[in-house]
């Protein structure tokens, strides 16, 4: 048996039934095992930095693979060939997984803000999404400028309220993290918020925080 097949079949044996109807639930992208994240954590332990498994692990198309070959590359994400990676963005894949992606490896990158511009001048929604995503990361690293402040404020003020689902959730998280880490900036960023009422109306379970900008920044203010 093959390294590669023996790693799917320990990835297998840790299915849940609870996370199978979970994804089942949600439509998640298949083919997946219904493995918690904490079952995949343990697995990677073993693999720790083996880069060399991460695109064979991500080819498989099975999520949790995916999400192992995430966990094995964490520690060392420049060390990822820029091949691998850009083989990685495909449509096809689960959301959840590339916002892992984007998140855990490409945020943690030297040239995050390459790929942040190169996945924003994508014609893709889920590619959009990750874009924004890296955008949010770099306000929230608080070293941007007042230009770029102020012209992400008004591409925010203007588009957030069309973009597409997948897009408008990390657009908004950008305008949270920009109130929250440019204090000059906190009163405009909640009176954009309030003014376009995005997720307003969202229902929000008990103990977690809304995704409606104003009340998700008083709530990190809270946490500062």
């Amino acid at each position: 048996m093959t390294e590669l097949n023996t790693i799917l079949t320990q990835l297998q044996a840790a299915s849940h039934t609870g996370t199978l109807k979970r994804y089942e639930k949600i439509g998640e992208t298949n083919p997946y095992y219904g493995v918690p994240m904490g079952a995949i954590s343990g697995i990677a332990k073993a693999y720790k930095n083996r880069l060399d498994l991460f695109a064979p692990l991500w080819q498989t198309g099975v999520l949790e693979a995916q999400y192992l070959a995430i966990q094995i590359a964490k520690n060392k994400p420049d060390q990822l060939l820029q091949a691998d990676l850009e083989n990685c963005l495909n449509e096809q894949i689960s959301v959840n997984v590339l916002d892992k992606l984007a998140s855990i490896i490409l945020s943690k990158r030297k040239d995050s803000r390459v790929w942040e511009e190169d996945l924003l001048a994508k014609d893709e929604a889920i590619f959009n999404r990750l874009g924004w995503f890296l955008r949010a990361k770099y306000f929230a690293g608080k070293t941007a400028s007042n230009q770029e402040i102020e012209e992400t404020l008004e591409h925010i003020r203007l588009h957030l309220q069309t973009a597409d689902p997948q897009v408008q959730w990390t657009m908004n998280q950008c305008l949270v993290e920009i109130a929250v880490a440019y204090s000059d900036y906190l009163e405009q960023g909640l009176a954009i918020g309030q003014e376009l009422a995005v997720y307003a109306d969202m229902k929000v379970p008990k103990g977690c925080t809304s995704a409606y900008a104003p009340d998700w920044i008083e709530a990190l203010l809270r946490r500062k």
